[in-house]
C-alpha cells in the first residue's frame, strides 16, 4: 500500500533492536533516533467534511443499518488530527440527544492495551518486569494448581497461557479478592505456549502483577504515568456522576445489575472487581485515545518527555509467534486476512477491540491511527453488526489516506 515504505529503514532498526531484546532479555541499548520524539498531536480537521465525507458516509450508513446507536471517529496522521466527528445519537431510546464529539466510552478490552499493556512495557523498561518469568515470580498465589508454575508473563501478554476462560465468574464471587482467588485456581487447558485463546484471564493476572511492582492500585498507576503526562484528562476509571451525561450508555442489563448500565463499567468481572482490572474497565474519548495512539507512533515520546523506550515499544509491537502462526504481539493484535481492521490495514500495524463497540488501529507505515468509538451493546449485546461495520469503516479511513477511492 502507498505510504508503507515511509518509516521502513527506522522500522526495520527498531524490529532488529526488539529481537536482541528478546533473545538476551533487558538491556541497556539506546533509544533509536527519531524525528517524531516529544511530537505533539496537533489539531488539523477544519478541512475533514470535504476530504473525510467518504469515510464520514460509511460511518453514517452503519448508524442508519442501526449497528449502533452512535460513534465518534478519530483519524490522524503525521502528527496532526486530520478528523474529530461524532454520529448519530448517545443511545437508542426515541428522543436521545446527537452524540457529542466528547462522548466518554465504556472501553471495554481497550483497556488491556490502553491501559495495561503500556503500564507493562513502562514497567519492563524500569527492569522491574521479566517477560520470561514465571508469574509465579510476582504472583506466589497463583502457584499450586497444575501447570500454572510454567506459565510466564509472555504467555499472558500473548494469550498463550493455556488458561480456562474467565467468563462467568463473577457469578461465583462477592469482590475483588474472591475473584482473584478463583482465578489463581483456573485450570490450564493446553500448556503454555501451545495454543492461542484469546482469555480476559490473561490481563486479569497482568493488571495484579502491575499493581504488585507498582505498589499502586492500577488506576492510580495509569493515571500518575501515562494519562497524565498525555493530557487525558477524560480517561480512567469509575468516571465521576458528574460525567453522566457525556457517557454512551451500553447495555440494559435485566440478568445482573438490572439497569441500564451508564458511567459503570459494562464487564461483569471488572465491575465485581470494583470497576478497575487489567482487562476492562477504562472510560476514554476519541480525543484522548488519540494521544496514547500518537505516543506509540512517537516511538514513547510525546510532548517532549519520553515515557517509554523506543525499543520497547518495537518489541511489544513484535509478533511473537505464539504459537506459531499466531498474529499477536505483546499484548496488541495484528492485522489478518478477513479481521476488523480491512483488507488495507498494513501487516504492521498494531490494532484492538472493545466489546462495547470500541477500536484502535495504529499504522506506523502510514504513520497514521483510526479510532471508532460506538456503543454497540446499546440497548442489548446481541447486535453483531459491528463485525461488519468496522472493516467497512477502516476500508473507507484508508482510501482517504491512500488518496483513493475505496472499492466496492
Amino acid at each position: 500500500m502507498r505510504g508503507w515504505n515511509r518509516s521502513a529503514t527506522l522500522r526495520a532498526w527498531l524490529v532488529v533492536a526488539a529481537g536482541l531484546l528478546a533473545v538476551q532479555g533487558q538491556s541497556s541499548l539506546a533509544t533509536a533516533p527519531s524525528t517524531r520524539v516529544g511530537r505533539q498531536l496537533v489539531v488539523a480537521t477544519a478541512a475533514q467534511d470535504t476530504r473525510f465525507a467518504p469515510a464520514f458516509a460509511e460511518v453514517d450508513a452503519w448508524v442508519a443499518k442501526k449497528a449502533f446507536p452512535g460513534a465518534v471517529l478519530a483519524v490522524g496522521q503525521h502528527g496532526r488530527l486530520l478528523a474529530l466527528k461524532a454520529f448519530g445519537r448517545i443511545d437508542s431510546s426515541a428522543n436521545a440527544p446527537p452524540m457529542p464529539v466528547d462522548a466518554i466510552f465504556d472501553l471495554a478490552s481497550l483497556t488491556k492495551v490502553t491501559g495495561t499493556t503500556t503500564a507493562a512495557e513502562i514497567l519492563y523498561d524500569r527492569h522491574k518486569l521479566d517477560l520470561d518469568a514465571p508469574v509465579v515470580r510476582y504472583l506466589p498465589e497463583f502457584g499450586g494448581t497444575p501447570g500454572h508454575d510454567r506459565i510466564t508473563v509472555r504467555n499472558l501478554l500473548s494469550h498463550s497461557s493455556g488458561l480456562q476462560s474467565a467468563d462467568g465468574l463473577w457469578r461465583n464471587a462477592k469482590d475483588r479478592q474472591d475473584l482473584l482467588r478463583l482465578i489463581y485456581a483456573t485450570p490450564t487447558l493446553t500448556p503454555p505456549g501451545t495454543v492461542y485463546a484469546y482469555r480476559d484471564t490473561n490481563i486479569i493476572l497482568l493488571g495484579e502483577i502491575v499493581r504488585r511492582l507498582s505498589g499502586q492500585p492500577l488506576d492510580r498507576f495509569l493515571a500518575r504515568e501515562v494519562f497524565g503526562p498525555l493530557g487525558m484528562k477524560d480517561t480512567g476509571f469509575r468516571p465521576s456522576r458528574t460525567l453522566l451525561p457525556r457517557i454512551a450508555p451500553t447495555e440494559q442489563d435485566d440478568t445482573f445489575r438490572h439497569m441500564l448500565v451508564r458511567g459503570v463499567v459494562h464487564d461483569e468481572n471488572s465491575y465485581m472487581m470494583g470497576g478497575v482490572a487489567g482487562h476492562a474497565g477504562l472510560f476514554s474519548t476519541a480525543r484522548d485515545l488519540s494521544a496514547l495512539a500518537q505516543l506509540y507512533l512517537n516511538h514513547g515520546s510525546y510532548r517532549g518527555r519520553r515515557l517509554i523506550k523506543a525499543s520497547t515499544i518495537a518489541l511489544f509491537e513484535t509478533p511473537q509467534n505464539l504459537p506459531p502462526g499466531s498474529s499477536r504481539a505483546l499484548g496488541w493484535d495484528m492485522p489478518t486476512p478477513g479481521g476488523f481492521a480491512g483488507p488495507l490495514a498494513s501487516p504492521h500495524a498494531i490494532i484492538h477491540t472493545g466489546f462495547t463497540g470500541t477500536s484502535i488501529y495504529i499504522d506506523p507505515d502510514r504513520d497514521a491511527f483510526i479510532i471508532l468509538l460506538t456503543n454497540r451493546v446499546n440497548p442489548t449485546r446481541n447486535n453483531a453488526l459491528i463485525g461488519q461495520a468496522r472493516p467497512a469503516i477502516h476500508t473507507a479511513v484508508l482510501s482517504v489516506l491512500d488518496g483513493a477511492a475505496p472499492k466496492k
